[in-house]
């Protein structure tokens, strides 16, 4: 709240804080319960592969924080504009669920999203996201339907921005082809997309230039060259016409015609031709199919 008080009182404030709780948006005051165990304790996350049943993940903290920013008076409003740790808000995710993360997200969705809320999900491949440390993205899925559903009951429309990585380490052109794939069957056109950089003291980076998994010693995949990075950034953009062909191509190489259909062609006609391919395997099966007309 000093710091709030310190915004408010610039000559250039008009009453809006653009962006509320930084980089770990909603890790406020998480800690420990027991501090022994936290110094005894070698594991690389407090919350990947698993949250730790040590770790106080009450967001009520941050909840009451928001409220309190809120009812100053010279804040008009303040908004959470990223940053956001969204598999700390599902329940098959952070199974500690006190009744606090709930409350955190309608105090969110309703008094501080600018229109739109941007979360990273990263990637839609479970190996892909292991080497980042992050969650399955079946938990993105039941954080959308939970963000989706407080918007509704409150009469808002407020899109969800995801963020995803191409050329990741253990991320193939096949992965980012069902990321494509997966994104389009949940209504989004991505726009928040970067390359992969490497960055210091990373698992990811250590994995990028040597081609192993620093833990393991087994060879991860990593897309290096050029051409190999275009290959798997072009699938975000698998709606722009300038990389219908190249989409194309790549698919075909790679033996996945479904993903073409899916990415490329009307989606009637894709379930109308799996529609077919059902009866056909039915009947080479020796199972009855629907019979040909006379």
């Amino acid at each position: 709240m000093k710091e709030v008080d310190q915004v408010t009182q610039m000559p250039d404030f008009k009453g809006y804080i653009s962006d509320l709780g930084g980089p770990s948006a909603n890790m406020y005051k998480m800690k420990g319960k027991v501090q022994e165990i936290c110094d005894r304790c070698v594991a690389p996350s407090c919350i990947h592969p698993v949250v730790c049943s040590n770790l106080d993940t009450s967001h009520k903290p941050m909840t009451e924080l928001y409220r309190k920013v809120d009812a100053h008076p010279e804040v008009k409003k303040a908004f959470v504009g990223s940053g956001i740790r969204y598999d700390l808000l599902v329940d098959d995710y952070n199974k500690k669920n006190d009744g606090s993360l709930d409350e955190y997200l309608e105090q969110v969705v309703t008094c501080h999203v600018s229109g739109r809320l941007k979360v990273a999900p990263e990637h839609t491949s479970d190996a892909t996201l292991r080497m980042m440390r992050k969650p399955s993205f079946k938990h993105f899925h039941a954080f959308k339907k939970k963000y989706d559903e407080i918007n509704k009951k409150n009469g808002l429309d407020q899109p969800l921005i995801p963020y995803f990585i191409s050329s990741h380490p253990a991320s193939t052109a096949e992965e980012m082809a069902n990321l494509a794939a997966e994104t389009k069957d949940m209504g989004f056109r991505l726009e928040q997309v970067q390359d992969f950089t490497p960055t210091p003291m990373t698992v990811a980076t250590v994995a990028y230039y040597t081609g192993l998994h620093p833990y393991t010693l087994r060879p991860v995949y990593t897309a290096r060259t050029a051409k190999e990075k275009k290959q798997q950034h072009m699938f975000f953009f698998w709606h722009k016409r300038e990389n219908y062909q190249q989409i194309k191509d790549k698919l075909t190489g790679l033996g996945r015609e479904d993903l073409i259909e899916k990415l490329l062609e009307d989606k009637k006609r894709h379930a109308k031709r799996e529609k077919i391919k059902g009866r056909v395997q039915a009947r080479r099966k020796g199972k009855p199919g629907r019979k040909k007309r006379r």
